[in-house]
């Protein structure tokens, strides 16, 4: 019996330590994730397309006004090649030319949102008026003024110490711009980066509704048994341009604004408190070579080398299809 007592001490103290053993194991164990930066799609090129649906494509049904009529119209297509809701208003006219003097009849406009992608099918009617003046009119046009608000986005890199700097830039049938980071690449001597726009305007009338600048950070967690560790590497904050600005001259330069130089911030969280730092983007220091970031950055070294800077450009345009007809 006294054995028996004595074996079943002995297992459960080696229950016990190992117990213990993995107890201890399981607060030291610390569990990682990983936040790389959501990388957006950008198309080359987006547009919203018109077209009378006829056989020869880009051209009127019809080069013809039935004056016996009391409307001319038409059938029309529309598409948004945009990744965004799209607002478009579709006004058509007559314009026409009588004894040295312009002469306008105005149809109906009409205001619809189209998702990215969709299409709309639909019919231009514009009511025959002033038809004396018509009869005796030395030139007559079909016009239709489309007016939409979109947005266009854009993808640069922000390089610290050295690199090839270069911007993913999108292009529309109205406009065109070119991100411009100011020093690029970025040292630890500078305290600040700006950013500016360069627009080159194509359509009828162009717009700048407003202008988003966003970093993108990578981010690192870090969590065991008694505290969370933090470490985020990035642009402190962002910023918005929200004034609305027409751009008049074919190319035009915009100055959106300033952000502070890339750092590594560290928030740590304990059972004694709570603190937070922010650090150079080095890992040769002492402190850094404690970050996991750090660690990581020896097996992929473009974590430390740039940051994606992210720009959003909201804009309204208007381009004007002109048909030329005839009596």
């Amino acid at each position: 019996m006294k054995g028996d007592a004595l074996l079943i001490l002995i297992i459960l103290g080696f229950g016990l330590l190992a117990g213990l053993i993995a107890y201890s194991y399981l607060s030291l164990k610390e569990e990682v994730n990983i936040e790389y930066p959501s990388i957006p799609s950008i198309p080359k090129y987006s547009d919203i397309s018109f077209s009378p649906i006829s056989k020869t494509p880009g051209k009127l049904p019809t080069e013809y006004l039935d004056l016996r009529k009391e409307y001319f119209e038409f059938p029309y297509y529309l598409e948004n090649t945009f990744t965004e809701k799209t607002e478009i208003k579709v006004c058509p006219f007559i314009a026409y030319e009588i004894d040295g003097k312009n002469g306008i009849i105005e149809g109906e406009c009409q205001s619809f949102e189209l998702n990215a992608k969709e299409k709309k099918e639909g019919y231009i009617r514009i009511p025959l008026k002033n038809k004396e003046e018509l009869k005796n009119s030395t030139k007559i046009l079909v016009g239709v003024n489309i007016s939409y608000s979109s947005s266009v986005n854009s993808l640069c890199d922000l390089y610290i110490e050295e690199g090839y700097p270069s911007c993913t830039t999108p292009k529309t049938s109205d406009l065109k711009f070119y991100p411009i980071l100011i020093p690029n690449p970025i040292k630890p001597s500078d305290s600040s980066f700006s950013v500016d726009l360069q627009l080159e305007k194509y359509g009828e009338k162009l717009i700048i509704k407003g202008i988003e600048v966003k970093p993108l950070e990578t981010v690192i967690k870090r969590k065991s048994r008694d505290r969370e560790i933090e470490e985020r590497i990035g642009v402190s904050g962002e910023c918005n341009l929200k004034e609305e600005i027409e751009i008049v001259s074919p190319k035009e330069l915009i100055k959106v604004c300033s952000l502070p130089s890339p750092k590594i911030e560290v928030k740590e969280k304990n059972v004694t408190g709570s603190f937070k730092q922010s650090l150079q983007i080095n890992c040769e220091s002492e402190i850094a070579k404690e970050l996991k970031i750090c660690e990581i950055a020896k097996e992929n070294g473009e974590i430390l080398k740039k940051i994606p800077i992210y720009i959003k450009v909201n804009f309204e345009a208007l381009k004007i299809y002109r048909y030329k007809v005839y009596l």
